[in-house]
C-alpha cells in the first residue's frame, strides 16, 4: 500500500492521494530532483490479472503522447517506470509522471453551485479551442477524444488547462483502424461509439 512520503523510484515523494479505484491511484507528489522542487501528478495502474488490455494500451498511450506535446496548457511529460511490487501490493504498477496544473476542474466549479457568466463561457470555449488548434495541426494530429468539464482545469488568473490524455488517438496510427471505444456519454459524439474518431469529434465534445 502506497503512503504519504514515500518515495517513488528514488525521485518522487508522495503527498497526497488524489484519487482511487481497484487498478488505478493518483497521487500529488514532489519531484525531488527538481531545482527547485515543483509538485507533479503520478498516475498509477496495477498490473493485476484483472486489468484489460485495453487500459494497458490507453495508459502507454498517454505516456507516449505526452512526451512529444508541448504547449503551456497541457501537463508536461516527466516520467515513466514500471513500480515493482510495492509495499505490502500483490502487483507490479506502470507508473506516469506529468507537470501539476494547480486548480479546480469546471466540474468542480459546477459542483460547487458556481455559475459561469457567459463571457466567461466564451474564453473558456477560445482557450479549449486554441490548445485542439495546436493538437490538431500537428505532423501526426492528436485526438483527446474525451473532452468534458472535469478534463478542463481552471487554474490561476483563470487560465484554462486541457488534462486527463488516457483516451488520447494518434490519428495517422489510427487510419483505417478501428480502437477502443472511449468518451463520456452526454459529450462523446456518434463516431467515437463505432470506434473511429476525427478532429471534427473533439469540436462536437
Amino acid at each position: 500500500m502506497l503512503q504519504v512520503g514515500q518515495v517513488l523510484n528514488d525521485r518522487f515523494q508522495l503527498q497526497e492521494r488524489l484519487g482511487r479505484d481497484a487498478s488505478r491511484q493518483t497521487w500529488l507528489a514532489v519531484d525531488l530532483d527538481a531545482q527547485p522542487q515543483i509538485q507533479v501528478v503520478v498516475k498509477l495502474l496495477a498490473l493485476s490479472p484483472e486489468m484489460s488490455w485495453d487500459e494497458c494500451k490507453l495508459f502507454e498511450r498517454e505516456a507516449q503522447v505526452l512526451q512529444m506535446l508541448d504547449h503551456p496548457r497541457i501537463p508536461k511529460y516527466r516520467d515513466y517506470f514500471v513500480l515493482d511490487h510495492p509495499t505490502d501490493s500483490r502487483f507490479s504498477w506502470f507508473s506516469l509522471v506529468e507537470s501539476y496544473i494547480a486548480g479546480k476542474s469546471l466540474q468542480q466549479w459546477l459542483n460547487l453551485g458556481y455559475h459561469f457568466t457567459a463571457a466567461q463561457v466564451e474564453k473558456i470555449a477560445v482557450e479549449v479551442l486554441t490548445i485542439l488548434v495546436y493538437l490538431h495541426e500537428l505532423e501526426r494530429p492528436v485526438l483527446h477524444r474525451d473532452i468534458k468539464p472535469s478534463n478542463i482545469i481552471w487554474g490561476k488568473g483563470q487560465r484554462v488547462y486541457l488534462v486527463d490524455f488516457g483516451a488520447v488517438q494518434d490519428q495517422a496510427a489510427a487510419e483505417g483502424a478501428t480502437f477502443t471505444v472511449v468518451g463520456t456519454y452526454g459529450y462523446v459524439p456518434m463516431e467515437q461509439f463505432g470506434g473511429r474518431a476525427e478532429p471534427a469529434s473533439d469540436l462536437y465534445a
